[in-house]
């Protein structure tokens, strides 16, 4: 279970590194470097939250959307209302684009699987690993609004995308290679 465990946040944490590298190669990312910078503690203190963050939005979106709702409305509607859900919840963070609801729906369909395959606690990993890579690196983690709540490292802004790397073209590439990859290597039965 350890091993998991470590695999699914090592999964999400590169799967974002991929999509920040894409954007610096790019140049399509804006940094701005803290004038203040965050000290150790406070920046650890800041990277510890986001497990429970995503042990809660797992829990609510895929234990109780779609390991409870499946026994009584069935796999597909239980999981297409996770999705819906994940999305719709995430919207007051910022102005979702078509890719950002894109990505969003893509992300939900990825941490399902994962959910349906390994289990709550991974998918939790993963998403806790994702984001934790987009705000140590300054981003802001799934819209502007964020920012605010769990100030980052640094400042780094994509260029013409108000809800960050979530919404740009990058971040589909690099989500769909992985829901890709794990239907090739883990297909549902």
């Amino acid at each position: 279970m350890e091993n998991a465990l470590a695999f699914g946040f090592a999964a999400g944490f590169f799967a974002f590194i991929a999509v920040s590298v894409l954007l610096s190669r790019l140049r399509l990312v804006e940094y701005t470097p803290r004038e203040v910078p965050l000290s150790a503690s406070r920046f650890f203190s800041i990277a510890i939250l986001f497990l429970p963050l995503a042990l809660f939005e797992e829990f609510l979106f895929r234990w109780l959307m779609i390991g409870q709702l499946e026994g009584w409305i069935g796999l597909v509607p239980a999981f297409l209302l996770s999705v819906a859900a994940f999305v719709a919840a995430h919207r007051p963070n910022g102005r979702l684009s078509f890719l950002a609801l894109l990505n969003l729906s893509v992300v939900s369909v990825i941490l399902g699987f994962t959910f349906l395959n390994w289990g709550i606690w991974v998918a939790s990993a993963a998403h806790a690993g994702w984001n934790v890579a987009e705000w140590g690196m300054g981003y802001a983690v799934s819209g502007e609004k964020m920012r605010t709540v769990l100030p980052s490292p640094a400042r780094r802004e994509v260029q013409g995308e108000p809800f960050g790397p979530e919404g740009h073209w990058t971040a589909t590439v690099v989500l769909l290679v992985v829901l890709l990859s794990l239907i090739a290597t883990h297909p549902l039965h």
